[in-house]
């Protein structure tokens, strides 16, 4: 607004307008309106604006839009491993997921190529799980070794044939609840080994026959790793058994509150804790044997499963990967990775010398294991939050990774002449 001085004498002219004055800009109205118009932008497109900077592209080798779910890879028959998912790529390698319809699946890791498919039964529909069986939902939870596949859903124990998909056997599951969603069956030594009823049970693999069940006390969450089974205790600690013959061989309840699977590598079990109140986490290192603490480490972030290989136990936390030395505990390295946009949970998988990030936006971050360093990453061609709720499941070996979700089953990397 100009402003005039009225203010005049009978012999001096009026003085000239003094020149407009700007306004002061109000601070908070202009957060306010930058926010707004990001807000409008948002609305306006989505977050594809975000995406069109520029093609952002892995190593693609294959992608199935249909076959998302739960991934899980197993070398030849009798091919022993702590974890199936860090064996390297060989001839007879195969790949098999539980998809959301409720489909067993036999795949060519190479290719994609669908060699068996087998319905075992769909599961509830998203909008009739409630929050926790939400978070550990997708495909029925599966396993795979020793020629063949164990499928745990609500209607029984289901063992394929790993070659042709024909079933072998089924177990009822008379007292099943809601550990289904995180069931972990686990397969070695010519056993299938599931845990329900709050007990351990162990099959025989060929024929079913049932070994021994152990006495109550057992979760869902289980780990081989030679002639000892390990689990989370239903209601705190870890568990082992001897495989063959059911007796237990210690028990550590120094921790508690347990909902992911123990790790077992190079003769450490790893596991991650809940802390009180949920704001942090502790990751123990026991002795394989003995199930003596080697080092505990506290304060950590509230994170995921935990993923081991080489000389780091990673963990996802939000937007932080973190990395912690296997013999200390101490942290080697950590890294900031982009929260995802969509709904559901993103993953973590470590194996041979890469650690992978997969988020609930379709993207994936392949960093170095060693030293934290971007090795590559992929974006689809345009990033959405409106999705339905997925949860990413990662399956590695050498250089590939095989990610799963409702989008689909995605291989990236590459995989070795066979």
């Amino acid at each position: 607004m100009s402003v005039v001085n009225s203010d005049t004498t009978q012999h001096q002219p009026p003085a000239p307008p003094a020149p407009p004055q700007p306004a002061r800009p109000d601070r908070r109205r202009l957060l306010l309106s930058a926010a707004g118009g990001l807000s409008a932008l948002a609305v306006a497109g989505g977050v594809g604006w975000w995406a069109r900077r520029g093609d952002v592209r892995g190593p693609r080798l294959w992608s199935s839009p249909d076959l998302g779910g739960r991934v899980v890879l197993a070398a030849g028959p009798g091919d022993p491993a702590e974890q199936p998912a860090g064996q390297p790529a060989g001839p007879q390698q195969a790949l098999f997921t539980s998809g959301y319809d409720g489909s067993v699946r036999s795949l060519d890791p190479r290719t994609g190529a669908v060699r068996w498919s087998r319905a075992v039964g769909a599961a509830p529909p998203v909008d009739a799980l409630d929050g926790w069986q939400l978070a550990n939902s997708g495909g029925w939870p599966l396993a795979s070794g020793d020629g063949v596949v164990c499928v745990v859903s609500t209607s029984g124990v289901h063992v394929l044939d790993a070659a042709t998909g024909e079933p072998r056997w089924e177990a009822p599951l008379p007292d099943w609840d809601e550990s289904a969603w995180q069931q972990q069956p686990v397969v070695g030594g010519g056993s299938v080994f599931t845990a329900h009823g709050t007990s351990l049970h162990c099959h025989d693999a060929a024929s079913g026959a049932l070994r021994w069940s152990s006495d109550p006390g057992a979760s869902g969450v289980l780990a081989l790793a030679g002639d000892t089974v390990y689990t989370a205790g239903r209601y705190g600690g870890i568990l082992a058994y001897d495989a063959h013959g059911g007796e237990r061989r210690w028990a550590q309840d120094a921790v508690a509150a347990v909902g992911d699977a123990p790790v077992v590598h190079q003769g450490v079990v790893h596991v991650r804790q809940t802390d009180p109140g949920a704001t942090s986490s502790t990751v123990f290192a026991l002795d394989a044997a003995t199930g003596r603490v080697l080092w505990q480490r506290g304060r950590l972030p509230v994170a995921g499963p935990l993923s081991v290989a080489d000389r780091s136990v990673c963990l996802l936390s939000g937007d932080r990967l973190t990395t912690l030395d296997t013999r200390t505990g101490d942290t080697m390295w950590t890294a900031n990775v982009p929260m995802g946009l969509g709904r559901g949970m993103s993953s973590m998988t470590a194996a041979d010398g890469s650690v992978y990030v997969g988020t609930n936006d379709d993207r994936l971050f392949a960093f170095d294991l060693a030293t934290g360093r971007p090795r590559w990453r992929d974006e689809p061609e345009r990033l959405t939050g409106g999705t339905e709720y997925t949860k990413v499941f990662l399956a590695a070996t050498g250089s590939a990774v095989f990610r799963g979700s409702r989008t689909g089953l995605h291989a990236l990397g590459a995989l070795p002449s066979a």
